[in-house]
């Protein structure tokens, strides 16, 4: 027999969602949410909406910069030889 167990908030959330986790949960845990494909659904849309360019948008962007601190960026990002990625 054991003297003790650990039990997670991950085991008891269902917060990993590989596979492997998936079949495995310890008997003595019950799981009281699935959140773990939650989580990896939200990031993947994430991902998604940030390579199509959805996101962030104009909804997301409340902050400008000045056209005098757009100039020093570009300039410091001209001399750290990054311009092009910084665009892209």
């Amino acid at each position: 027999g054991t003297s003790g167990q650990v039990l997670v908030f991950h085991d008891l959330l269902g917060m990993l969602s590989h596979p492997h986790h998936e079949e495995f949960v310890p008997r003595f845990c019950k799981q009281y949410a699935r959140v773990g494909m939650e989580i990896t659904n939200g990031l993947a849309q994430f991902k998604e909406e940030v390579k199509s360019g959805a996101f962030p948008g104009n909804d997301y962007s409340p902050y400008k910069m000045s056209k005098t601190e757009e100039e020093i960026f570009n300039e410091l990002m001209t001399q750290n030889g990054t311009k092009e990625n910084a665009s892209s």
